[in-house]
């Protein structure tokens, strides 16, 4: 049914609820639902408020049927209580169990921390001691290949010594700008014949011109001969 605002605030008002600040009732019509019985809030009816309602009467095998079941209707909740009472206690349990695991496990977790960080400075300790040993081996390698370095270095600048003393020795008999005449005045004087001529027995004879006649007998070279090593 549709009503206008106007029509409806009275009966509001009639009913006890002050209601028109909080509804906010817009000046369109709304609609409206009449109770199909008397609300709850309203009080017992005068004609109706000394009436006492009979007491209905139940059949005796319906009233025995009902107690039977009532009996069993309880017995069947006592067996349901008593097995959710049951399964409580048994996941009480199995929870303290569970706890007392999971604590279990973290001293276990915490003991196997502690013994590998035991384990762990016992393998640095033991790292340290190789690193270490490798590094004294290295440091001894080193020095050894130094020192030889430097003895190498030693006997090579003694060689270039030697040489250079050599080199000077042979330097007083080289024939310079300065000595050039006397060295042709001595070749002229003493000429070197590098042709030879070897005899029969072995004997060897200097020089181009020289017959076996000239050289004496105590004075003849002979020539050394090596065996071959078979």
């Amino acid at each position: 049914m549709l009503r206008s605002v106007n029509a409806i605030y009275p009966n509001l008002q009639y009913l006890g609820l002050q209601v028109w600040n909080d509804l906010k009732l817009s000046p369109v019509c709304i609609q409206c639902v009449r109770w199909k019985r008397k609300p709850r809030w309203l009080p017992v009816a005068k004609s109706k408020l000394f009436r006492i309602p009979e007491r209905p009467k139940i059949d005796e095998s319906e009233d025995i049927e009902l107690k039977r079941l009532h009996d069993r209707y309880r017995t069947e909740m006592r067996s349901v209580r008593n097995y959710f009472r049951q399964e409580f206690k048994e996941t009480s349990a199995n929870s303290l169990a569970a706890l007392q695991g999971s604590k279990d496990e973290e001293e276990e977790h915490l003991r196997c921390m502690k013994e590998n960080e035991e384990w762990n400075k016992q393998v640095a300790l033991l790292r340290e001691q190789r690193l270490t040993k490798i590094q004294e081996a290295r440091k001894e390698i080193i020095l050894a290949k130094i020192i030889a370095f430097e003895e190498r270095e030693k006997e090579q600048l003694e060689k270039a010594e030697q040489m250079v003393r050599e080199e000077k020795e042979r330097a007083k008999f080289y024939i310079t700008a300065d000595n050039i005449d006397k060295a042709i005045e001595d070749a002229l004087i003493s000429p070197v014949d590098h042709n030879y001529a070897i005899d029969l027995e072995g004997h060897i004879f200097q020089g181009h011109k020289t017959k076996p006649t000239d050289v004496p007998p105590d004075k003849l070279e002979k020539v050394q001969v090596q065996g071959l090593v078979s």
